[in-house]
This record gives structure tokens, C-alpha cells and sequence, in this order.
């Protein structure tokens, strides 16, 4: 969706060239676009189109929301960094107070407290803010002790004090670098890099056969080493199922 965003409203700001993906030896040439400023997505016909590039739902809320933008900062004059307004507004919220800048994001029309702090850490430099899914709460619980009344039975919802609850708990265990801990575990709970990088003993590769190595692998959160041809095997059959697992969380989490 970012690509064809790209791609379809802004022209290209250079091309490179790559080993063909086919691995084949051959190579081909690809065209980078940066993003399209607010001015171009604030039209009414916006929305349509996203629709046609299977944005979906989220259409309507990057065309309404570009649209508040552009109506807030109404000039349209590209700054000497080459920004317009907007933009160099949205670029001031790394300076305010983290609290004050999560206020301005959620006027945005689709922007909840999740999304919001997904935007202050990762692209507002607010390293010490904790992104809270269901996905989070389950690390919290397993690993940091974090108790929810009630949780043991069927399905919780994340209201806006389990979510602050969460956020405090974990806040006090990481400091400063939350945020940075939240990603890493995060990522680290993934299936597909449960034993990524791993260093492998002597022993144990000679020890792997197919066999064995099957067995251990579909273990859930075995990560004992595996020998270099399996251990890539495993990587790439995981690697295919990583986009489903994570389309279902999201699914999940909507």
C-alpha cells in the first residue's frame, strides 16, 4: 500500500539498479518515490482512488485526514527544507512534550491510542512509548508477572485503563528505552526469529539430521540450533507463513 501510494501520486526520486529477485543473474531496475505531500491527497476523488488501490477502510482517513492538514496550515508554499506547511508542522511534534503530542495526533480522524503511539516511537523520536496490543499485554503477563483481573477467562478487551496499566508496568521495568525494549521483544516473540543468529555448537550440527531437526522445530518455542542447511529451511518455511501471522494479528487487533 505504501508503494502504490508512492507510486501512484508522487514522480520518482531516483532509480537503482538491483540483482533481479529471480536470482538468475540478471538485473533490473527500480524507481523510488517519496511520499506525496497533504496538499495532494486532500481532493475528494483521493479516497476513490485509494479504494482502487486497495487501501479499503483506511482511504477515507488519509484523504480526511490530509484534508484537516492542509485546512489547519492553509499555505501550501513549500519551505526552504522543501516541506509544505503540513508537513512542517507534523515534523514539529519531535519538539513538544510527548503527552502534547499524542493529544494533536489523536484528532486525526482514525488514530486511536495504539496507532498514536506507534507514530510518537517510531517516527516522532519518543523512545520511552510503549505501543500496548493485545500482542504486548500477553509479553507482559508472561514474562513481567502483569496480572489483569479477570484475564484468566476468555477473551480481554483492551480498555483505556488496561492499557495504561500496562504501559506503567513495563515502563517502570525498561526506563528511558521502553519503547526500544517493547520493539525488540516484540520482534523477538515472533515465531520466525525464535532462533535467528543463533551461534551454533559443533556437536550439535553434527548431531542434525532431517529427522531430528524436524522434531525440534515444530516444538513451539524450541530454540535449540540447528545445522546450516536446516536452520535455513526452517527460516524460509517460517519466513512464508510470517505475513499471515501477522495479517491475523492485526485482523486481531482491529
Amino acid at each position: 500500500m505504501v508503494h502504490a501510494l508512492c507510486k501512484h501520486y508522487s514522480p520518482p526520486l531516483l532509480s537503482l539498479t538491483h540483482p533481479s529477485p529471480a536470482s538468475d543473474g540478471t538485473l533490473e531496475t527500480v524507481a523510488y518515490h517519496p511520499f506525496p505531500p497533504p496538499s495532494v491527497l486532500a481532493a475528494p476523488k483521493i479516497a476513490l482512488e485509494l479504494r482502487s488501490l486497495g487501501f479499503g477502510y483506511r482511504a477515507d482517513f488519509i484523504q480526511r485526514t490530509a484534508k484537516m492538514l492542509v485546512d489547519e496550515h492553509v499555505s501550501t508554499a513549500i519551505t526552504s527544507c522543501g516541506r509544505e506547511a503540513p508537513e512542517k508542522w507534523l515534523v514539529s511534534l519531535r519538539d513538544l512534550e510527548t503527552s502534547r503530542a499524542r493529544e494533536e495526533l489523536l484528532r486525526f480522524v482514525g488514530v486511536g491510542r495504539k496507532v498514536a503511539d506507534c507514530i510518537l516511537l517510531m517516527s516522532l523520536d519518543k523512545k520511552e512509548v510503549i505501543p500496548v496490543d493485545t500482542h504486548v499485554h500477553q509479553i507482559a503477563m508472561k514474562h513481567y508477572g502483569f496480572r489483569t483481573p479477570g484475564g484468566s477467562k476468555g477473551k480481554i478487551a483492551m480498555t483505556p485503563k488496561l492499557y495504561d496499566g500496562i504501559n506503567t508496568k513495563l515502563a517502570d521495568i525498561w526506563g528511558e528505552y521502553a519503547g526500544w525494549a517493547h520493539s525488540v521483544l516484540f520482534t523477538a516473540d515472533l515465531k520466525v526469529f525464535s532462533s535467528y543468529g543463533m551461534p551454533m555448537s559443533s556437536s550439535a550440527s553434527m548431531e542434525a539430521t532431517p529427522s531430528n531437526t524436524s522434531s525440534r522445530s515444530s516444538r513451539t518455542g524450541d530454540n535449540a540450533p540447528l545445522d546450516a542447511e536446516a536452520h535455513s529451511r526452517h527460516l524460509e518455511v517460517d519466513s512464508t507463513s510470517l505475513a499471515e501471522r501477522v495479517k491475523k494479528r492485526r485482523r486481531t487487533n482491529v
